[in-house]
């Protein structure tokens, strides 16, 4: 099957479509897995951010419940030396 010179005129144009079809092909796959994997990365990202937000939260509450206690106890001790303060004492020497 031989191509006449008309049929040159038809399928030159027709080549020049058809590789800027697949060149649009292969760039839209390739920003379609450039996507996906932006994507994953901030999920990724979020993902461990909010680990380490509910760690920090969490530290947070037995701080504040270690101060309570520590309050409590050195009211406490506050207390009992101004008891042993205000209580006479006697010394005995043998």
């Amino acid at each position: 099957m031989s191509i006449k010179p008309m049929d040159f005129q038809v399928l030159y144009p027709k080549t020049t479509e058809l590789s800027k079809t697949y060149n649009d092909e292969a760039n839209k796959n390739q920003a379609v897995h450039q996507q996906q994997a932006e994507a994953n990365r901030d999920r990724i990202d979020h993902s461990m951010k909010q680990v380490v937000a509910r760690e920090n939260v969490q530290g947070g509450r037995v701080n504040e419940k270690q101060q309570k206690d520590n309050n409590k106890q050195n009211e406490k001790k506050k207390k009992q030396k101004n008891n042993e303060e205000n209580t006479p004492r006697i010394d005995i020497r043998i």
